[in-house]
């Protein structure tokens, strides 16, 4: 029986990092993690984010790009 990762705000807030640095164009310090994570698992309804459509995602992680 393969492992089973536990989802939770430390693993979501891991994703989202990921997934700003993944190409090299931005990092984390760019955006307002916090508030993309809030939003995701709002989206979401859990903290594993991989259900969230990437369009979307992109689309909440744009709202929170800091100046």
């Amino acid at each position: 029986m393969p492992d089973q990762v536990a989802f939770d705000r430390d693993t979501a807030t891991a994703y989202v990092i990921d997934a700003i640095e993944a190409t090299g164009a931005a990092s984390r310090h760019d955006f307002d993690i916090g508030a993309i994570v809030t939003v995701s698992h709002a989206v979401a309804e859990c903290w594993g984010f991989s259900s969230i459509e990437q369009e979307i995602f992109w689309r909440i992680a744009s709202h929170f790009m800091k100046d």
